[in-house]
């Protein structure tokens, strides 16, 4: 009876973690808004991407195997259901995170003395994947799996989508304040 008491007390404990971890800095609990509260404005970021290593270790099959292990059936299955809402929650949060990105995109095209047909297209095909492998996820993940593989691979493009934005800024704030003449790559 002690270790099942160690093994609630954990998975509890790792749960609440990560669902901290999704919301960390944010009171209500919802994703922060592209603007700020005073209404000045502020720049779209990402931020949930950036979690995925402590979602990787809670959707670890050697986590799952121990609680298989070690933990009755019934509190095993509970820790599953609760590892699939917070990849649900993380997954939402991706959403989010290239929404925002996405938004900056047309941001720094709009501030962009010369924006290419090839990086708006080459913006479309990535929208075009995001939201097609986003859908593959959502309907594994309700379905009762956890796709670790697509959601790394997900959260990948979503960072790498945050450092192309991080580049672009740099290369407008360079170009506004005289130093390089040219294009920006968005």
């Amino acid at each position: 009876m002690n270790e099942l008491t160690i093994v609630i007390a954990a998975a509890g404990a790792l749960s609440g973690l990560l669902i901290w971890l999704l919301y960390a800095g944010n009171k209500s609990g919802k994703a922060a808004p592209p603007f700020s509260q005073d209404g000045t404005d502020a720049l779209p970021c990402a931020k949930h991407y950036g979690y995925f290593p402590a979602i990787r270790r809670a959707l670890s099959t050697e986590d799952a195997r121990y609680l298989a292990e070690t933990a009755p059936a019934r509190v095993a299955k509970q820790a599953l259901r609760e590892r699939r809402a917070v990849a649900r929650g993380f997954l939402k949060g991706l959403h989010e995170d290239f929404s925002n990105l996405a938004r900056l995109g047309r941001i720094i095209a709009a501030l962009s003395p010369e924006v290419s047909r090839q990086q708006e297209t080459e913006r479309l095909i990535l929208s075009l994947k995001f939201q097609l492998l986003y859908s593959v996820v959502w309907l594994r993940l309700s379905a009762g799996n956890l796709p670790l593989a697509q959601l790394e691979h997900l959260t990948g493009l979503v960072g790498r989508l945050a450092t192309s934005m991080d580049t672009a800024m740099a290369e407008i704030s360079a170009l506004s304040a005289g130093q390089i003449p040219g294009r920006i790559g968005v």
